[in-house]
């Protein structure tokens, strides 16, 4: 063999390299696989199924069911429509000023179909800024946020007429969508009914009701809530009494009820207190309230010889940092009945009422409420009560006694 042969013949590979070579190819081959893979799912994964859109008829499924919800509750159509939705900074914005009368109600219900959908509705008061839902200085009166479905549903009481205005926004079912998946068409209905037949805010059913706009409509519709809850045969022995933040109110003001308010409040401090009494004493007052006519006299004979702090609210500790405000001190006994009701009305309607009983040391005893009122009756008429509220509470309280048959 030539020495030209022998440079030109390609030299045997050892099996170990071509076994190597092989296993190179094969792991090449299968991390493109997985690669490719992972690729297509992940694009996938970033195709959710929300691009499929909404259909008018699962909006119309939906929007019928909360239909139901608002004639249930003794209103009836006024208004309804369908108007496009144009997504600004990622939000679509719908309102409708609404003229609502003295003593109505209304709800607003909105759905949507195509590629948004409804995440908040809202009642709001016509001197707030109605280009979204606003959140200060003026809360909306109602509101329904967080709604992640295809409708939502907002109710609210005028007690006096008032225009307001209801707003809706709408997002986009997929944000990371191009602007050919944000296209939406939004259905909206408004119900109406009387505040009678509908029983007010404490009956609305659907929405977050304010508390400032629950304020907003004053004293009156509280006192009126309240008057289903005055017992049968029951006779006034006076004036209306309103507990407020100005002080615990003693019923009547003398040595008993502050002695009372004074020990209640001290517990177990070793030092003097100085509790906050109101002294107003209210037109028509029979039970002799304000301060007790003896006043130095009875505060120097609480105080036993204890230095008096300067004047503070009128507080018991009940626990570990947990506080209630004594909002009344009252003996049975000087009402002027041997069965009496005590009618306590929180003066705001839709909220609710809750107090506590002390008759003696101790916790109290909680007081059933009946939406905006509590009810205590004691037959036989006798001994010294404080009446306390969480010291969260701020509302004003008003007071009716009742006698009451045996």
């Amino acid at each position: 063999m030539s020495t030209e042969r022998r440079a030109c013949e390609i030299p045997d590979t050892p099996p170990m390299k071509n076994t190597l070579r092989v296993l190179g190819l094969s792991i090449a081959l299968v991390g493109g696989v997985f690669v490719a893979l992972f690729v297509a799912f992940g694009m996938r994964a970033r195709l959710p199924p929300t691009l499929r859109a909404i259909t008018r008829a699962e909006a119309l499924a939906a929007f019928e069911g909360e239909r139901r919800v608002a004639t249930q509750l003794g209103m009836a159509l006024a208004e309804e429509g369908e108007t496009p939705v144009t997504l600004v900074d990622g939000v679509g914005v719908w309102r409708r000023p609404i003229a609502l009368g003295a003593r109505e109600c209304v709800a607003v219900i909105v759905a949507a179909y195509g590629h948004q959908s409804p995440r908040a509705v809202a009642v709001q008061d016509v001197r707030a800024d109605s280009s979204r839902i606003t959140t200060s200085p003026l809360a909306p009166l109602s509101v329904h946020r967080g709604a992640e479905g295809i409708v939502a549903q907002t109710q609210w009481c005028n007690w006096s007429a008032e225009a307001r205005v209801a707003v809706a926004e709408t997002r986009p079912t997929d944000p990371a969508a191009g602007s050919a998946f944000r296209e939406a068409v939004l259905l909206f209905a408004v119900y109406r009914g009387t505040w009678e037949r509908v029983g007010g805010p404490g009956n609305l059913t659907r929405g977050d009701l304010s508390e400032s706009g629950l304020a907003s409509l004053g004293t009156e519709p509280a006192v009126i809530a309240a008057q289903s809850q005055i017992p049968a045969g029951a006779r006034s022995l006076g004036a209306p009494i309103d507990l407020t933040l100005a002080g615990a109110r003693l019923l009547p003001a003398n040595g008993v009820t502050y002695q009372r308010l004074y020990d209640a409040v001290r517990g177990d401090l070793a030092g003097g207190v100085n509790p906050r009494i109101d002294p107003f004493v209210p037109p028509g007052d029979r039970w002799a309230l304000g301060l007790p006519v003896d006043f130095r006299e009875v505060v120097v004979a609480a105080l036993r010889g204890a230095v008096q702090p300067p004047l503070h609210d009128a507080v018991l500790e009940v626990g570990e940092g947990r506080f209630r405000r004594v909002v009344l001190v009252v003996d049975r006994a000087r009402l002027g009945a041997s069965c009496v009701t005590l009618l306590f009305t929180r003066l705001a309607v839709g909220q609710g009422a809750a107090l506590w009983r002390h008759d003696g040391v101790g916790p109290g005893e909680a007081l059933v409420g009946e939406g905006n009122a509590v009810r205590d009756r004691a037959c036989p008429a006798t001994g010294v009560a404080l009446y306390t509220a969480d010291d969260t509470d701020q509302r004003t309280y008003r007071l009716d006694v009742y006698a009451t048959p045996e």
